[in-house]
């Protein structure tokens, strides 16, 4: 039914993207406002979700056009393109000074596939068109969420797998069980079958080997025997793979001071790579041993130590080979000889130069061995990323012999505190020595001290513990005590260079040029007189004292006193008889108990 009418109408036009939805504007129109309503064609209901078209709907097209664009214009034609076929929907002429309005012209959904309406103008030729897209019916997976695909690998290189992704919505009435298939060129993948139950959704992911290199476009779908799928479940993407990344074994060098095989590994620009690091050797018993190691490498050049059992020698193979991707192996030999130190590499740094942009390292190489060595080089290598920040020339050196020089590296290339390795090649050999590089940092009125003051606090708190230690050592030795024992005649020069403490009966060792002796065990003071060889005894204290030996005082208290100074003392009567000892005057008496 075609109608007339003076007012514009404002219509919905739907803009969906191609892959993501069934209806679309093939181009944004300057002046036709379309309008397309689906309805199921066996009850006329309008479709709940008009971007789904199945074979049997109703589309009904309405459109309008504003008086100012068609007032050059006499007829319109509508039509329908499917499957190559175009049909005329309809027709009519265009009144002067109104707007062309049409509605609810109806087109009966009988194919699958691409609907192109157009709307022709004349006799200015002009045409407006509008699409959508009908799926089979019944229609079971539809796009769960925005539609498309997610893309899982890349950066992508000749022979790495790719994997796409898409989230799956059936909206069916029974459980399907689809998957996805992927295609690009000869090369042809398929995902695992997932079960999807009526109303629930699932993510169908397949993986695609890529063989060459350059643009590739890869087409991805969705399928399953018996199940009704969107036209939107398929589409293709475009990619770009890059070619085969290489690895190479750029140097290997035996470490002596290690015992370790040094394997610098160059791996080409792209993704970080998985690699088995391998070694075939002959052991002194002519045993064949095989050693291996897996590393992750990322791009660029690293280094990797190879351990090497002490009992190899000759010829040593090195292997770096691809897991999981393409690659070539590669290979590089070397030889091994009897571990033995013929040379020593010693390495210095120099002080450091405000005015200088380089700093020195002072080396030397002396040659311990037997033989000359030959020509070689010596590297100066930052540790943290292996690269070589100086190498110098170093020639034949002969036995016994010591070569000395300096080499230099840039201060701008290292800002930062770290190890350097200076190592020394000459032939199959290797020897290295590494030294500690900490830059000088110029702070604000600090004090630029040589040492660690935290370093020198605990030294210096050790030194005074030792000191004290050795004082409290002396002053032991001074007062010690000691038997002497031997021949006859070490026992008499013993009795006269001793005597007995007068209060316990010690053995004391004297000094005959001092005149005390103090005992440890009672802290009596023994004065010393000789007279004819015979050292006499007698004790010290503040007043001249000579007690007799049978010193004895009785009392029938706690209360006693002192039988040489009467001073007062306590001693309790249930432990005598006991010896005491008077404090005032070191009088040392026997205190019994009295009647």
């Amino acid at each position: 039914m075609v109608r007339y009418r003076p007012a514009l109408a404002i219509a919905i036009a739907l803009l969906i993207s191609p892959g993501t939805g069934v209806m679309g504007q093939s181009s944004q129109s300057p002046i036709v406002q379309w309008d397309l309503e689906t309805r199921n064609g066996l009850s006329g209901e309008i479709s709940p979700n008009s971007s789904i078209v199945v074979v049997g709907d109703l589309v009904s097209v309405s459109f309008s056009v504003n008086q100012d664009d068609v007032s050059n214009d006499e007829n319109w034609e509508l039509w329908v393109k499917n499957n190559g076929i175009w049909t005329l929907l309809s027709s009519g002429s265009i009144s002067d000074d109104e707007s062309l309005i049409v509605d609810n012209i109806t087109i009966h959904v009988n194919e699958t596939g691409l609907h192109e309406i157009h709307l022709r103008l004349f006799p200015s030729s002009r045409t407006e068109t509008i699409n959508f897209h009908s799926d089979q019916n019944p229609l079971d997976l539809v796009p769960a969420g925005k539609g498309g695909v997610a893309v899982q690998g890349e950066p992508v290189h000749v022979g790495d797998y790719i994997t796409l992704s898409a989230l799956v919505h059936n909206r069916g009435d029974r459980t399907v069980a689809p998957l996805m298939e992927l295609s690009s060129g000869s090369q042809q993948g398929l995902g695992p079958a997932v079960s999807i139950k009526p109303g629930s959704s699932k993510e169908l992911e397949a993986s695609l080997r890529l063989a060459e290199a350059g643009p590739t476009t890869i087409h991805w779908s969705i399928s399953g025997a018996g199940i009704g799928v969107s036209h939107s479940l398929s589409g293709s993407i475009e990619v770009s793979v890059s070619p085969i990344q290489s690895i190479e074994i750029s140097s290997v060098f035996h470490n002596r001071i290690t015992n370790s095989l040094e394997i610098a590994v160059l791996l080409s620009e792209g993704r970080s790579r998985i690699v088995s690091i391998s070694s075939t050797s002959t052991a002194s018993d002519s045993n064949t041993q095989t050693s291996e190691i897996i590393a992750n490498i990322i791009p660029g050049l690293q280094s990797i130590s190879f351990p090497v059992p002490s009992d190899i020698s000759g010829q040593v193979e090195v292997y770096a080979e691809p897991i999981g991707w393409f690659g070539d192996r590669a290979v590089e030999q070397l030889v091994l000889v009897p571990l033995a130190s013929d040379a020593t590499l010693l390495s210095e740094l120099s002080p450091w130069d405000d005015g200088q942009s380089a700093q020195e390292v002072s080396f030397s190489i002396r040659n311990s061995g037997t033989s000359t060595l030959g020509e070689g080089e010596l590297e100066a290598i930052w540790v943290i990323d292996g690269r070589v920040i100086s190498s110098y020339e170093i020639p034949s050196i002969e036995p016994s012999e010591t070569y000395q020089s300096t080499v230099s590296f840039s201060k701008e290339d290292i800002s930062s505190s770290g190890e350097i390795r200076l190592t020394y090649k000459t032939g199959s050999d290797a020897y290295s020595t590494t030294f500690q590089y900490i830059p000088k940092i110029q702070g604000k009125g600090g004090l630029d001290l040589p040492f660690q003051p935290q370093a020198a606090g605990i030294g210096g708190i050790l030194g005074l513990v030792i000191v004290l230690l050795s004082v409290l050592i002396m002053r032991t030795l001074e007062t010690e005590v000691s038997k002497t024992g031997g021949s006859k005649g070490e026992n008499n020069k013993a009795k006269e260079d001793s005597i007995d403490c007068y209060n316990c009966g010690l053995m004391l060792r004297i000094d005959n040029s001092r005149d005390v002796v103090r005992c440890p065990a009672c802290s009596t003071i023994n004065k010393l007189q000789v007279k004819m060889n015979i050292v006499e005894k007698q004790v010290e204290t503040h007043a001249p004292l000579s007690p007799p030996d049978s010193a004895i005082a009785t009392s029938s208290t706690d209360l006693i006193s002192c039988p040489n100074c009467d001073q007062a003392l306590k001693v309790p009567i249930d432990r005598r008889p006991v010896m005491a000892r008077c404090p005032a005057c070191k009088c040392t008496f026997k205190a019994t108990k009295g009647e």
